[in-house]
């Protein structure tokens, strides 16, 4: 199998039998509770309709825009990136020479998401504006610190090619559905699970939301009413999910960056990123 391969990697043996199985166990969980996956895909796209398309949509079509008409180097592509957010950054960076160790750093500083996410909708969710910019601020130095810890390298970059409105207005309509299937799809799967094994916790039920869509994952963890939510909410973005996983892979595998690294990388931001919440909050910013 070619190394390139970073679906394999991730899951290992024969990937098409673990989709099968996967896809075909949901597909007969969503038959036996037709009314609780039809409710939960509903929570899904009501969640996408409401807090994400209204205020990813226009920063989409400018970020694009922006970004299709700067030149420069990975670092300021990188600053880019945090505007867009996932898989934004990860797009970028295509076309740019980047290789081993050096991709490795700049694929750990653009899996971020958007910051209208955090100072958008996350605020507005927690009802707290300052805790949504500090969720962001350690979200963002999570990722500029988890990247330093790969050498420096000069890349080729490409001129680019200056993006017209309307490709802009197409491919924000085409992530921000993607977005929001991977939204149902994420409530679904957690939904199902729910209803498969009915005495799982709350926790559970939000750390696998978490793992499968970071939005709703979100949300679940907002109604579990904890001390611990804004940590956890920001480990939640840094890991992305593994919607956003499976998207970033797709445009960095060109680079030779696997599934497996983005994974462990994301995992890493994840710890250091909510810890540096933890502190903040605790010590220098209670709320």
């Amino acid at each position: 199998m070619p190394p390139q391969d970073s679906a394999y990697f991730f899951f290992g043996g024969d990937r098409r039998l673990l989709y099968a199985a996967a896809f075909g166990a949901l597909a007969g969980a969503m038959m036996v509770f037709p009314g609780e996956a039809a409710e939960a895909a509903w929570q899904g796209i009501g969640l996408w309709a409401r807090s994400i398309a209204p205020v990813l949509g226009p920063f989409m079509v400018c970020m694009l825009m922006l970004a299709s008409r700067a030149g420069g180097g990975p670092a300021l592509k990188t600053a880019l990136g945090w505007l867009c957010g996932s898989p934004g950054g990860a797009r970028l960076m295509q076309n740019t020479g980047l290789t081993g160790p050096a991709a490795l750093r700049f694929a750990a500083m653009t899996g971020t998401m958007s910051p209208m996410f955090f100072l958008g909708t996350v605020s507005a969710w927690l009802n707290r504006p300052a805790a949504g910019r500090v969720v962001f601020a350690c979200h963002l130095l999570g990722a500029f610190l988890i990247g330093l810890c790969f050498p420096r390298e000069e890349a080729r970059a490409q001129p680019p090619l200056p993006m017209p409105l309307g490709q802009a207005l197409r491919d924000s309509v085409l992530a921000l559905l993607t977005v929001g299937l991977c939204m149902m799809l994420g409530c679904t799967v957690a939904r199902m699970a729910a209803c498969a094994f009915p005495h799982l916790p709350a926790w559970g039920a939000a750390a696998l939301q978490c793992a499968l869509e970071v939005t709703s994952g979100v949300k679940a963890l907002i109604a579990l009413h904890t001390p611990w939510t804004a940590p956890l909410i920001c480990a939640a973005c840094s890991f992305g999910g593994l919607s956003i996983l499976l998207q970033n892979a797709a445009f960095w595998q060109e680079c030779g960056v696997t599934m497996g690294q983005l994974a462990l990388l994301r995992a890493l931001h994840a710890a250091l990123s909510g810890c540096l919440c933890w502190i903040v909050l605790r010590v220098f910013f209670p709320l």
